[in-house]
């Protein structure tokens, strides 16, 4: 009896094990294939069948922006060349990626590698490819890079108008000091006095230094210092004229300097951030008054204490670069930002703020050809000194602009639209927006001095204005905050000195 029941629950066990097991899938057709069967080992033991090989990349194959498939990897090495004025390691500390990493073929930080050697602005062209490693799904990464001068011409100034019958200068830089990575530069002007009364010579000059990977971190360092000697016009008649009768100089004097610390946020992307320290001298006309076209006197606010002054900020600011080419771009976008106060808290003389924006998008057409978009504005709010002010030339391309923080136009912008028939010299809202349509005239083949050119057309708004006259309007917005447009057409050669523009707002700006 005993042995019969010993034998009935050995029978339940195992039913109960049969039923517990899944049951094999069932082919869906005459030709499905049969499971694979375990292989036998001499121990006895089993183990799978052998897995299908994994899909083997080609032995050299070029990364490009809609790679976006591929199996994971492993990278063994990253083989540099083509570089012989700069280090190598500057352009290893610039990378991504490093050997040792396991990521996907399609990881954007393959692709980020090019824009961040591209980024350094010592080469003029930079390629990746992949080929096999020494062993199963292992990789080398070959970078060849194709260096550019990094002496560069990055400002020429000279030209001829009512406020000064001439100036000239340069602003120069070695962007790759004896390879090591580290920036350096400079500039320098001058320009004569004009017939404006209590004008006299002006000339300016500032030092920069920058390291954007201190010991090859993602920390970097920037300084710079600034001496200007100059003077200031102003207008105390009329409305459009630059006749020198209608206006007013002030002589003043600013030194002062910059220190700021760099962080790479990510492989395009950086964060800023630094404090600003500059002494202030004036001589300030006593109680000065403009003339109204109608007789009336009013005071004018020359946005300055008189005698000795201090300005001192601290700023954050951001910057992402997508773009491929950042001289030519014909692709990617530009986003930067910045914030500065300054207060007497912090040892300054004037309780200020101001926030300024730029973008610039590029999207592409044909191979040769794309359409851009710039925007930029600003707004400042509080006591800003004068010089930290939007001035008109900043936003309308066909003045000439400042140079080192001189001033040396006092013309007015063209009247297009008929909007606010006075716009003002300073303002505290700003900006202005543009279309660029451009095409590739050629690009070189790395051997020449010069590495391509561009030509281009484009047209845009401006808008400036004091944030008084906004708040005590008696108008519409349109006619109080003066809105105009301004165009460009051209040419920007790309040569181992920097980029030259023969365009039409750069030809208006040598004698506006």
């Amino acid at each position: 009896m005993r042995g019969l029941l010993v034998v009935c629950l050995c029978q339940l066990v195992l039913a109960a094990r049969v039923r517990a097991q899944p049951a094999p899938a069932e082919p869906t057709g005459s030709d499905a294939p049969a499971p694979a069967e375990p292989t036998a080992t001499d121990t006895g033991a089993t183990e799978p069948a052998t897995p299908p090989p994994a899909v083997e990349e080609s032995p050299h194959e070029q990364f490009h922006e809609d790679n976006e498939f591929g199996p994971v990897i492993l990278i063994e090495a990253v083989n540099i060349t083509g570089n012989t004025a700069t280090q190598t390691e500057i352009i290893r500390r610039a990378l991504p990626i490093s050997p040792g990493d396991i990521l996907h073929a399609s990881d954007r930080r393959l692709r980020d590698s090019r824009f961040k050697v591209l980024a350094l602005g010592y080469f003029r062209d930079v390629t990746l490819t992949m080929s096999k490693g020494t062993a199963r799904g292992q990789v080398i990464i070959e970078i060849h890079v194709v260096e550019r001068g990094t002496f560069v011409l990055n400002r020429l100034w000279f030209g001829s108008n009512s406020v000064s019958p001439y100036w000239f200068g340069a602003d120069v830089g070695e962007r790759n000091l004896l390879g090591l990575g580290i920036a350096v530069g400079g500039g320098l002007i001058y320009a004569a006095d004009g017939h404006i009364a209590g004008d006299r010579d002006q000339w300016a000059g500032e030092l920069r230094a920058s390291d954007t990977s201190l010991y090859g971190s993602r920390w970097g360092a920037n300084g710079s210092l600034t001496l200007v000697h100059g003077s200031e016009p102003y207008r105390i008649s009329g409305t459009d004229s630059d006749q020198a009768a209608e206006f007013r100089a002030f002589p003043y004097r600013r030194f002062g300097g910059r220190l700021g610390v760099t962080y790479d946020a990510t492989e395009l992307s950086r964060i800023t951030g630094g404090i600003r320290v500059e002494a202030v001298e004036t001589e300030l006309p006593i109680a000065p008054t403009r003339t109204l076209p109608d007789g009336r006197v009013i005071a004018i606010d020359l946005h300055l204490d008189p005698g000795a002054s201090r300005v001192v900020t601290a700023g954050i600011g951001f910057d992402r670069d997508t773009r491929p080419d950042p001289i030519l771009p014909h692709a990617g976008n530009r986003l930067t930002a910045n914030a500065e106060v300054g207060s007497a808290a912090l040892g300054g003389s004037y309780d200020f703020a101001t926030l300024f924006a730029r973008e610039e998008q590029w999207w592409p057409i044909t191979p040769h050809t794309a359409l851009g978009m710039r925007l930029a504005g600003g707004v400042v709010i509080g006591d800003a000194p004068r010089f930290d002010r939007i001035h008109i030339s900043d936003v309308d391309h066909m003045l000439t602009p400042r140079a080192l923080g001189l001033v040396l136009s006092n013309a007015s912008p063209l009247d297009i639209l008929g909007t606010k028939p006075e716009k003002p010299s300073y303002g505290e809202v700003g900006g202005s927006a543009s279309l660029e349509f451009t095409s590739e005239l050629f690009r070189g083949s790395g051997k020449n001095r010069v590495y391509g050119g561009d030509w281009f057309i484009g047209a845009g708004l401006w808008a400036l204005a004091q944030t008084e006259e906004l708040s005590l309007r008696d108008s519409g917005i349109w006619r109080s905050l003066p809105v105009d447009v301004y165009v460009d057409a051209g040419l920007r050669i790309d040569t181992d000195v920097g980029v030259f523009e023969l365009t039409i707002s750069n030809a208006l700006g040598r004698v506006r």
